[in-house]
């Protein structure tokens, strides 16, 4: 089988469900998920069946939320089964589920026959997801168990419609209680060891990896939030529910790492019947310098490897470079002059050509209107718009950015050209931008500025490597991957069994 690596977001909201914090319209995230992610699944906040009284009433925002909600769901399903179109892009349906007891879940069910279900249990809602064929995906897992943090109940995941966790979003990370990407947004307090994914792992659950960004701005794939990956056949409903239950699945922060993991030729999210020698391949492609890939087995490194330590300095255009380009920043909010700026922004190649882009917009400001959005792509060049602002930005970070791949050498030109929000050009050598990165402004202190940072060389944002490991014993390995940016990616588990 010759799989793709897809990339979509099972997790993320809008006004429909908790309008009271919760932004934007169905039809703008529709249209957002589609311009740049292969699949996603819209998961509005649906009900709590345990929900406590809130100081100042704030439960009764809730429940006027869950109402609307389920007066929406109609128009839900039906906008929905619209946006998929089997080869193009990928919409399932679904909702979240909340508990104190238990945790929360969000519900995905693989077709259009979907059913909004009030469960008042998580044995009624496990039940209902085993008769419909849904998928249960267990996310901000690291907070404490119960009331005030609804982490993880490890006892109430069963792996049989629950195949997956999602261990990052825009809650932070709980692969472990020591890792980068606290809790720290939520009122839900810090992670906890004992709510983390290599807890789950040690004590015998098989769960994949999940990431995504439960974002509230209306904006699947929101950059920096969290992404998963998928190595599915083709880009359809059946396919792509086929890879999520094989956890064939890989999750990223933000930048979209592709990661390729096997065991004895198996692959990623499987189960391989016992057997003393273990050969590991690992594949990597970054979109910064990888500074480390991990081999973990039972949730301890077994192996790390470098890409430093293998790459050719005096060859910088061996193979294809990345080149981000990143603008934004902008007046300092104490200054006391919030404005959001409009970015009309076109690239060009000379004496080289574009291969692809990865696209880095994250959710803030929420605006209903405003876009960011490539309008044209070629081997030559590629022009878009964008919009940024410090007021209401995500997690401080006033930027977008857009990340090209290129096929070119030292004497090649990259023109950057700007309609808005001044007229500006510039352009530079590659073999500049090779040592050192460059920084433009709109105009005087204080105005917006772009980044275009130093090119990354193919050996240096890649890895490619094998490995065997003998031992006897159950025992599970997966893989864990660090870019100098600090974005990482991690593997589903491949497990070895009796």
């Amino acid at each position: 089988m010759v799989w793709q690596l897809l990339w979509g977001d099972l997790h993320n909201h809008n006004s429909v469900g908790l309008f009271h914090y919760s932004k934007g319209s169905l039809e703008r995230t529709i249209e957002i998920a589609q311009s740049h992610l292969d699949f996603f699944a819209f998961t509005g906040h649906s009900h709590w069946h345990d929900m406590p009284e809130m100081p100042n009433g704030g439960h009764l925002k809730w429940q006027e939320g869950f109402e609307h909600h389920t007066r929406m769901w109609p128009e839900v399903q039906r906008q929905i089964a619209a946006a998929n179109r089997d080869g193009e892009f990928v919409a399932f349906p679904g909702y979240e589920w909340h508990s104190a007891q238990y945790g929360d879940r969000s519900v995905i069910f693989p077709d259009d026959d979907s059913e909004l279900l009030h469960a008042q249990d998580i044995h009624e809602l496990t039940a209902f997801a085993r008769e419909r064929g849904a998928l249960l995906v267990p996310h901000h897992i690291g907070y404490r168990s119960g009331l005030p943090g609804r982490g993880a109940n490890w006892a109430s995941i069963d792996e049989e419609v629950s195949p997956l966790l999602e261990i990052f979003s825009e809650h932070g990370g709980a692969e472990r209680d020591r890792g980068p990407w606290p809790y720290i947004r939520h009122t839900n307090g810090p992670r906890t060891t004992r709510n983390t994914w290599q807890h789950g792992l040690a004590m015998g659950k098989k769960l994949g990896v999940a990431c995504s960004t439960d974002d509230h701005f209306g904006y699947p794939g929101a950059y920096g939030e969290g992404l998963i990956g998928v190595y599915a056949g083709v880009r359809t409903r059946a396919a792509i529910w086929e890879a999520l239950w094989a956890r064939r699945t890989i999750g990223v922060t933000g930048d979209r790492i592709e990661l390729w993991f096997a065991l004895n030729g198996q692959p990623l999210g499987s189960t391989v019947p016992h057997t003393r020698e273990r050969r590991i391949e690992v594949e990597v492609s970054g979109w910064d310098d990888v500074a480390m890939v991990e081999v973990l087995r039972n949730n301890r490194v077994i192996h790390r490897h470098f890409p430093e330590d293998h790459a050719a300095p005096s060859q910088p255009f061996a193979g294809p470079v990345k080149c981000r380009i990143e603008y934004g920043w902008g007046p300092w909010t104490a200054l006391g002059i919030p404005r959001t700026a409009d970015w009309l922004m076109e690239t060009r190649l000379r004496g080289a050509r574009f291969l692809r882009y990865m696209p880095c917009f994250q959710s803030g400001p929420m605006d209903e209107e405003r876009r960011n959005r490539v309008h044209e792509f070629d081997d030559a060049h590629c022009r878009w718009e964008s919009y940024t602002s410090r007021e209401g930005c995500f997690a401080e970070t006033p930027t977008n950015a857009l990340v090209f791949e290129i096929e070119g050498g030292a004497g090649a030109e990259l023109t950057l050209e700007f309609d808005q929000p001044v007229t500006r050009s510039f352009t530079w050598r590659l073999g500049e931008l090779a040592q050192s990165s460059e920084i433009e402004f709109t105009a005087g202190f204080p105005c917006e500025s772009l980044l275009v940072h130093r090119l990354v060389p193919a050996d240096m944002c890649s890895a490619r490597f094998e490995l065997v490991d003998e031992r006897d014993g159950d025992d599970f390995y997966y893989v864990r991957v660090t870019q100098a940016n600090g974005h990482m990616a991690w593997s589903s588990p491949i497990w070895i069994e009796e």
